[in-house]
């Protein structure tokens, strides 16, 4: 059997799973921080090599398995060598070519030496709240309503101090939220992000789960307080009115520093009301079935959208949430878009109308 085989299978058995004073790692891509399970807790690790570089490895395999990896000169502040941040192998820490393999190996654990992460819920009252601002919630919700809710980290009497990155849950009842309608955009300026040294992602985890992180690059932490984001979701269109509210739950929180440690966040429940007149109208937000379409699909650059109500704005996000291209106020519906040049893959387009948003998969193919 070749050498190479020999020793990797020596590591698979977890004879050297965490030694990285070795001449040779083993990388599982997406394990960032080499426990044996990728999450949203890899992704704020990324925030902490961003841009550091070394070897590149020999196989540029994506896939969840063992390749073989050369240590680098850089460690994170555990001791945990670099190398492991190096999700795609070429060397270099970087946002979407090392997002990429950790949002596709989201999930994915080795068969041996896992060391599940531990979430401890942080104490109302006592540790900074991670939560909903529901002041613009309608009293009402009903079957198909598009709601749009800011995120906020900290309060004035309870600022978060020391924020390099957070990881955090948000939980739905399927049979009321559309799980596949959550989007959060968490790119405004904000006290956290005051100059856009930043990375995130979220990711459907089940028919009831988003998770979610965001982390800086630029190893400067932050204190303060207020939004850092939005969060969007759509109320399933033939939800059946409960006579109780339904919870909408932040949870499994972890806010980092600028050294890697973890601190406690409190989370939020949020309880959505359901109108028990299915034939109601809310003042805030009026309901329509809204009909979309959009083609060419696969598209190359020009892309046309139509909507059965007034288009207000367009926005193109890609595998990771981020948005990649937008465009307020189209004049025409149907409209006829230039898209920016893109690498070839699966995104989704968020159309925006007076009456909600609705969401289409649009494949862009080069």
């Amino acid at each position: 059997m070749n050498k190479q085989w020999i020793f990797l299978l020596g590591l698979i058995c977890g004879s050297f799973a965490g030694n990285t004073d070795a001449q040779t790692l083993v990388v599982y891509p997406g394990d960032v921080t080499n426990n044996g399970v990728v999450n949203n807790l890899d992704f704020l690790h990324l925030g902490l090599a961003y841009n550091f570089a070394g070897p590149a490895r020999d196989s540029g395999a994506l896939i969840f398995a063992p390749v073989l990896a050369t240590p680098w000169n850089y460690q994170f502040p555990n001791g945990l060598n670099m190398a492991y941040a190096d999700c795609n192998g070429d060397g270099v820490v970087n946002y979407y070519f090392d997002a990429f393999p950790l949002y596709s190996n989201y999930g994915q654990q080795r068969t041996n030496n896992v060391i599940p992460d531990v979430f401890t819920p942080g104490l109302n009252g006592i540790d900074p709240p991670l939560q909903f601002d529901a002041s613009g919630l309608p009293d009402l919700v009903q079957g198909g309503q598009a709601i749009q809710l800011p995120i906020e980290l900290g309060t004035a009497d309870l600022p978060a101090e020391d924020v390099y990155g957070i990881a955090f849950s948000m939980l739905v009842e399927p049979n009321v939220v559309d799980v596949n309608s959550i989007m959060f955009n968490l790119s405004e300026t904000s006290w956290a992000n005051p100059d856009n040294d930043r990375i995130w992602v979220y990711k459907k985890v089940g028919n009831n789960r988003v998770d979610v992180a965001w982390v800086r690059t630029d190893r400067n932490q932050k204190r303060g307080f207020g939004r850092i984001g939005y969060v969007d979701f759509v109320i399933v269109v033939d939800v059946i009115p409960l006579m109780q509210a339904s919870p909408v739950y932040i949870q499994d929180i972890k806010m980092m520093d600028k050294f890697g440690n973890y601190s406690t966040v409190a989370g939020d429940t949020l309880l959505l009301n359901l109108d028990p007149d299915s034939n109601a109208t809310s003042v805030n937000a009026p309901v329509k079935n809204i009909l979309a379409n959009v083609y060419p699909n696969p598209v190359t650059d020009q892309l046309f959208v139509h909507a059965s109500e007034k288009i207000t704005g367009l926005a193109l996000h890609d595998l990771l949430g981020q948005v990649v291209w937008s465009q307020a106020e189209p004049n025409a519906n149907p409209t006829s878009v230039l898209l920016p040049e893109l690498p070839s893959g699966m995104y989704t387009l968020r159309i925006e109308t007076e009456y909600g948003a609705v969401f289409r998969k649009v494949q862009i193919h080069h």
